[in-house]
């Protein structure tokens, strides 16, 4: 495929935010590039959570399906009791000191799992830690991992049922964890190279934050998202040219636990992607 910055090509379609069974999918990294295949994606970004163990594969799939990869992540971190997603993309994957720190969180989230599940069996659920975490295998630990076991139990009947009942902050089965603040997630994948962007901005209980994390360092904006408003789409782009930063977007596909959204189906145009080449000189 020529990825060169050519007319055609600046209209291609992209899918900036996609999540494998690396985090809390359950797609596997050859699925993802079946499927953007499929809907004729010219380049994707695989953004799983506060993990880049799945690019090593990504990138050899990539070369195999003749898609472009962009190297991201989707770091959690904490504005007061709110958690403010940041997107990374084209940050050094292989870097040894981002791996090692990214598997200090892991090793946190596993606790918290395991400490949720303690929470829950002194409600009398009965869980088994060791097959949860058999499950779970080499993914960043996550609250599905947890939903999708109450689900197998017969404790709820959907995944949004146990979030809703044990899993979210307040409930009987929560606890919080680790997060960077804002500016240390928005540092961190920075200091690797990369550009953070705001992820899914409308979910902000507090707009007037966009404005202090674009003082604080973001890059750009995720504008284009399933379900987003056209008015809202246009505000938050109005917003990124005020502030001359950039602008992402995708389907946050995360397989059939959100089956109302797959790869491909918001995308953005590659001009997009060349001007994030741009910001950071990958392209001149």
């Amino acid at each position: 495929m020529n990825w060169e910055n050519t007319k055609d090509n600046l209209e291609a379609k992209v899918d900036l935010h996609i999540h494998s069974n690396f985090s809390d999918s359950d797609l596997t990294i050859e699925d993802i590039f079946k499927t953007a295949r499929l809907k004729e994606l010219f380049a994707i970004a695989i953004t799983d959570h506060d993990t880049v163990d799945g690019l090593e594969e990504a990138k050899r799939y990539s070369a195999i399906y003749d898609i472009e990869l962009i190297e991201g992540i989707e770091l959690s971190t904490q504005k007061d009791d709110a958690e403010i997603h940041i997107l990374g993309y084209f940050l050094d994957s292989s870097n040894h000191k981002l791996k090692e720190e990214l598997s200090n969180i892991k090793k946190l989230r596993k606790e918290r799992l395991c400490g949720m599940i303690r929470k829950l069996n002194e409600l009398k659920f009965n869980l088994d830690e060791k097959a949860i975490l058999s499950r779970v295998k080499n993914a960043m630990p996550t609250r599905l991992h947890l939903a999708l076991e109450l689900v197998k139990k017969g404790k709820v009947k959907t995944l949004r049922e146990g979030f809703e009942k044990y899993l979210s902050p307040g409930k009987p089965g929560y606890l919080s964890r680790f997060k960077y603040s804002v500016k240390e997630g928005i540092n961190l994948i920075k200091s690797y190279g990369g550009l953070a962007f705001l992820a899914h901005p409308q979910l902000i209980p507090d707009k007037s934050w966009i404005e202090e994390f674009i003082e604080l360092g973001i890059d750009g904006l995720e504008i284009a998202y399933p379900r987003l408003s056209a008015a809202k789409s246009l505000l938050y782009k109005e917003t990124a040219d005020k502030f001359g930063i950039l602008k992402s977007g995708g389907s946050d596909a995360h397989g059939s636990y959100k089956e109302f959204i797959q790869i491909g189906e918001v995308f953005v145009p590659y001009a997009w992607v060349i001007e994030m080449k741009k910001r950071i000189n990958i392209l001149k």
